[in-house]
């Protein structure tokens, strides 16, 4: 591969983040740039994902970006997942400069190949509620997202102090999996369990995710958790030194990770805001993404799989409640809503995605979750069975929403002109889900791309 097509897959991210904000504010067809922009991201990355791409990287410099196979798969499920849930509600979608540069950083985490580029992308890409909190400030509203400013400066610090030590030992622009073993002492074991989950979205003691649930559009808060920043660090930097990690590590992380879907379900389960009790099953789902990671290498590849399933049924969940927000008013919290009556096919896909997230046979998930819980079985088993506890959990919590949102007796019926979608706007979400019926039908089909 020549010199300059390198070149060209090294500098993209940095093209697209800051080239797109700075060019966004000028098009008034912003919604048709952000599309093409995912259009292309995913042909691109699917088109070098199956032609077993040799590692690009600019070792030993601060942007230091890599094209490997998890990057590359990560990268289609972002952009593939964001615009089958931008697609269909094109019409009335609003869109803004910071959406871009969330996306343009996004692609950046996903391609950083040491622990500066990392942090360079995640810290621009967070730093926009930051700069929102800053200028709430100046407003007079200091309160408004102060508690996510204050996990994110805890995040920050805890970089720093990882960096400084990489810096110390001379590894700071080494690419990350060719960290020494000897590198993750008790002390970096600790502080990287609060990047990971931070840098995830799970941790249970996220109180800044209710506050954007009212704030941020979906399409938002989907940008934030699609690029899995955490479960990417964790893969690249710590994944290949689990040999040599203390055992009390590993189920400390597994014990959070499940302890967090399992809060999640239950915050959920108990929540009369049907906006929010989508987000909490969202994140109850995600959670249970680094599970599998931490087992075995059947689980692994489940985990994966699982992070496939999650990202389109996810945000096809909250694309399908955009569009009926459009239409009704969910404000009110009342016990059921019967939007079927008006809206029956986008119940019935609602459903039929919500399954795929659950581990309904046949679908996606369920055999994702069963690859993590055999795994997890083999290595924990009380972890094992604390996840499928979350697992049932999680399907309690979807039933409850669905029947809260397309059950029951619309009091509105009558008063609204029914506006299911056409066909040609539900046509992302159909061959998403064809996408997930032909994994849960024929695995292997997927199962034998995931090799790394």
């Amino acid at each position: 591969m020549n010199m300059s097509y390198q070149m060209a897959l090294k500098t993209f991210p940095l093209i697209l983040t800051f080239g797109s904000w700075m060019f966004a504010g000028k098009s008034p067809r912003l919604k048709d740039i952000v599309l093409s922009i995912l259009a292309i991201l995913f042909i691109f990355e699917v088109v070098l994902f199956f032609q077993n791409p040799q590692e690009l990287t600019g070792n030993y410099s601060f942007f230091a970006l890599s094209f490997n196979r998890p990057s590359i798969f990560v990268g289609a499920i972002m952009s593939g997942a964001l615009f089958m849930g931008l697609f269909p509600v094109r019409r009335s979608l609003t869109l803004n400069r910071n959406f871009l540069l969330l996306l343009g950083s996004g692609v950046g985490i996903i391609l950083a190949d040491n622990l500066p580029t990392f942090f360079f992308f995640y810290f621009l890409q967070r730093g926009v509620p930051a700069w929102n909190f800053l200028k709430n400030i100046r407003n007079g509203d200091a309160q408004t997202g102060s508690t996510y400013v204050f996990q994110h400066l805890i995040c920050l610090l805890c970089a720093v102090y990882v960096m400084a030590q990489a810096f110390s030992q001379g590894i700071l622009l080494t690419p990350l999996p060719e960290f020494p073993s000897t590198f993750f002492t008790v002390d970096i074991l600790i502080v990287s369990i609060a990047i990971i989950f931070q840098t995830h979205g799970i941790f249970p003691f996220h109180s800044w995710v209710h506050d954007i649930v009212d704030n941020l559009r979906w399409y938002e808060i989907s940008c934030i958790f699609l690029p899995r920043a955490g479960v990417l660090l964790f893969v690249q930097l710590m994944l290949p030194h689990f040999g040599s990690d203390p055992d009390q590590f590993k189920i400390a992380l597994l014990s959070l990770t499940i302890f967090s879907s399992i809060y999640w379900s239950f915050r959920g389960i108990y929540e009369q805001n049907v906006q929010k009790e989508v987000t909490y099953f969202y994140i109850a789902q995600a959670s249970l993404i680094m599970a599998g990671l931490q087992a075995n290498e059947v689980a692994l590849r489940g985990s994966y799989l699982h992070m496939m399933v999650i990202s389109f049924s996810g945000t096809a969940l909250w694309s399908i409640l955009s569009y009926i927000q459009n239409h009704v008013s969910l404000k009110k919290h009342q016990s059921y809503y019967g939007l079927a009556q008006d809206f029956p096919k986008l119940a019935t896909i609602f459903c039929v995605f919500g399954f795929c997230l659950i581990g309904v046979p046949l679908m996606a998930s369920f055999v994702s979750e069963d690859l993590v819980i055999n795994g997890l079985l083999e290595q924990q088993p009380y972890l094992g069975l604390g996840h499928i506890f979350a697992t049932c959990l999680n399907g309690i919590l979807f039933f409850l929403l669905f029947s809260k949102l397309f059950l029951g007796n619309n009091p509105t019926r009558g008063k609204v002109k029914m506006m299911d979608m056409s066909l040609l706007e539900m046509s992302p979400y159909m061959i998403a889900l064809m996408v997930l019926f032909l994994i849960g039908v024929m695995p292997f089909l997927f199962l034998e791309k995931i090799t790394w």
